[in-house]
């Protein structure tokens, strides 16, 4: 097993094995914030598509929660002492470009279209919270408190969104059958 390699530097240096846990944490943290940048633009898309007011209000509560999400992931870039790159979230295209798509071939107001964003959303929300928690387990290994602390927080919250999310499909099937 190699314990370093070389970097893309021009100075040749190398990475030991802490290093390189750093680089992947910087790197994945990056990936993340951009999923949730992504997100977070395409939640009044999804807010205006839909025809449940429970919904419209529970989409809102994410985007305010989204917003702590950034900021708590800005604290994080700089716990780690890095700039944040503009990058983009090819995962989270997917997904998001899979509820446009929902939009696109159900009937305004509709409850299959409630029910299908719920879907697209809750699909969203279980990507990020499995980043998040690698993101987690990253940290952990670094054994970064400041890092873990904020993770923690970030995913309790994902948690509690999925559970809302959950929540709204089951009332909205509800009302749909009586």
């Amino acid at each position: 097993m190699v314990n370093a390699i070389q970097s893309n530097t021009s100075k040749g240096e190398t990475l030991n094995k802490g290093d390189l846990r750093k680089k992947s944490l910087i790197d994945s943290v990056q990936l993340v914030y951009a999923a949730e940048q992504q997100w977070i633009t395409v939640l009044p898309i999804l807010q205006l598509a839909v025809g449940s007011d429970d919904l419209i209000e529970l989409i809102d509560k994410f985007q305010k929660e989204g917003k702590n999400h950034l900021h708590r992931l800005e604290s994080i870039f700089e716990a780690l002492n890095v700039e944040v790159l503009k990058i983009e979230n090819k995962d989270m295209e997917v997904l998001i470009e899979e509820c446009y798509d929902i939009i696109d071939i159900t009937p305004r107001l509709s409850f299959i279209r409630d029910a299908g964003l719920i879907v697209g959303m809750q699909q969203a929300q279980q990507y990020q919270i499995t980043a998040y928690t690698s993101l987690l387990a990253q940290a952990i290994e670094l054994q970064d408190q400041k890092v873990i602390n904020l993770l923690k927080i970030i995913i309790h919250n994902k948690q509690q969104e999925e559970e809302q999310l959950a929540m709204a499909d089951a009332g909205t099937m509800l009302d749909e059958i009586t």
